[in-house]
């Protein structure tokens, strides 16, 4: 399949532009469900940010998830060459790590040594850091921010660039507890496409006619990355996605059971809001275990206006948790219905 088009992230590109236009205090952290488009949109910015700040511009996007290849962990914009040479150097010092945990400790090497024929100095800079949470944990994300919030700082003093501007992502949700306390970081939010750019998207992927798009939404709830494996992965099967999906959900579910927490559970199935409505160690618990396994979330301000979305009970979300994908509850609904 041919690459996929960049969907309607028009309001979202906006923000972005429009936050590294300036110097900002401190970096910004994006988090959102997982496979709602965060790396997309992160690397189509990179692409174009020569074209808005200028042919001297120096952005750069590191994947702190590549394990080998530098050229996959690490994309810049064609105006922007960088020296392998350096980057291998880089790399050689810390045998044993991946390639983008390397990489994402290294900015300043990188900015300093590894960009050819450009220079700080007055100039907009932008470094992106994708995923780093799960690369380098939890006991470790706080110092992680901190440690950008203090480079950041040290490069605009030594340099004195026009911007320059850090942003970190995650696809989890326990750190953001811990980030979230700290006044060294802009934490915002990415949510999942809307109907219309969901549909898109959905047409664009070519499905069969048979297939009902208002199905899959409610399936999917707007999340690209699922969309794209249910095309890529299962052929459009949804019956299939479901069947296997069950197989994984079944074992979170036993974990509620074995712990008490079905009726817990049940309360977030009929609404994510009852997580902020039932205020008890028991909730709290079940809570911890859905944010653990990547399936709930914390409903924050968006990235496009530091506003939350618009609650939408069919897909599960609401105006404080969320599902990240329906497709969860309504699979975790189907097996306690048959217990």
């Amino acid at each position: 399949m041919s690459e996929i088009k960049f969907v309607n992230r028009i309001e979202e590109f906006k923000a972005l532009r429009n936050w590294c236009s300036s110097k900002r205090a401190t970096p910004m952290y994006i988090y959102g469900p997982e496979g709602c488009g965060k790396t997309r949109l992160l690397k189509e910015f990179i692409k174009k940010f020569d074209r808005l700040f200028g042919s001297n511009a120096i952005a750069v996007y590191i994947d702190a998830m590549e394990g080998e290849s530098i050229d996959k962990a690490i994309l810049v914009p064609k105006t922007v060459e960088l020296s392998k040479e350096v980057l291998i150097s880089i790399i050689e010092k810390f045998i044993g790590f991946n390639v983008g945990r390397v990489l994402s400790s290294s900015i300043s090497t990188i900015l300093e040594r590894a960009i050819v024929g450009r220079r700080i100095e007055d100039n907009y800079v932008l470094v992106v850091v994708d995923d780093i949470t799960r690369v380098i944990g939890l006991s470790k994300i706080e110092w992680y921010v901190k440690w950008l919030y203090e480079l950041m700082w040290k490069i605009r003093e030594d340099y004195r660039p026009k911007a320059i501007n850090f942003i970190v992502t995650t696809s989890e949700g326990e750190s953001l507890e811990l980030v979230e306390r700290h006044r060294h970081v802009h934490v915002v939010m990415m949510w999942n496409l809307d109907k219309n750019a969901f549909k898109e998207l959905f047409y664009q992927l070519k499905p069969p006619e048979t297939l009902d798009f208002e199905s899959v939404w409610r399936l999917l709830g707007g999340n690209p990355g699922k969309l794209i494996e249910l095309c890529e992965s299962y052929n459009w099967n949804t019956t299939k996605m479901i069947t296997i999906y069950t197989e994984r959900v079944r074992r979170v579910v036993r974990e509620f059971i074995r712990k008490g927490l079905q009726n817990e559970l049940k309360a977030l199935i009929k609404d994510p809001d009852n997580a902020d409505r039932i205020l008890t160690d028991k909730m709290d618990k079940t809570i911890r275990i859905l944010i653990k396994h990547n399936m709930f979330m914390q409903v924050g301000l968006l990235l496009i206006n530091l506003q939350k979305p618009k609650p939408d009970l069919e897909i599960g979300l609401g105006e404080h948790f969320a599902w990240q994908v329906p497709m969860y509850k309504d699979i975790m609904k189907r097996i306690l219905s048959k217990i």
